[in-house]
């Protein structure tokens, strides 16, 4: 019987799977370090590529913190040039368009929102023309009449059979529970 066991190798492994390799990684590098180096060169790329507002002051602060640990750590010198010089600099500057367009319309809608609350608190000389424009608009509309003319509108149009035939009973929960 011990010989039947011994005429057989079983794995429960994946086919093509292979076994032992290990990524491409000098052994000489520790994981630690090949980490924290790929995540700075994946930073450095994508400030490399960002512009605007507060761009230089992030180049800055990545290139410190590298030279800081290029340094301390050879091995990080290695793998940080190794890592950076595979970045790919289309996906990074794409990476870096959506953030700098993402940063600017919140910019653009806080700075919209200071404006109004200025304005209404009576210090329209800080206000940005954004907010001067909607403040404007809103005002005419009420002392034309019109805020009163799209709001019974509204209601004509939620009231009517075709609205309640396509919404569901949320509708109607809505307009009890606001009377």
């Amino acid at each position: 019987m011990d010989d039947d066991v011994d005429d057989f190798l079983m794995h429960y492994g994946v086919k093509g799977m292979r076994w032992g390799k290990r990524s491409d990684r000098p052994s000489t590098t520790p994981r630690r370090t090949d980490r924290a180096a790929a995540k700075d060169a994946k930073e450095a790329a994508l400030a490399k590529m960002y512009y605007g507002e507060g761009a230089g002051t992030r180049r800055k602060l990545i290139k410190a913190q590298v030279e800081a640990r290029k340094k301390n750590d050879p091995a990080y010198a290695e793998a940080y040039d190794r890592h950076f010089g595979n970045q790919d600099m289309a996906k990074a500057t794409d990476k870096a368009v959506k953030q700098r367009k993402r940063t600017d319309r919140t910019n653009s809608t806080v700075k919209t929102a200071k404006g109004i609350r200025h304005i209404l608190n009576g210090n329209s000389q800080y206000a940005n023309a954004t907010a001067a424009v909607l403040v404007g608009g809103a005002m005419y509309a009420h002392k034309k009449g019109i805020d009163k003319m799209i709001l019974d509108k509204g209601k004509t149009f939620v009231n009517s059979p075709e609205f309640k035939k396509t919404s569901g009973d949320i509708f109607d929960q809505i307009k009890n529970y606001t009377g």
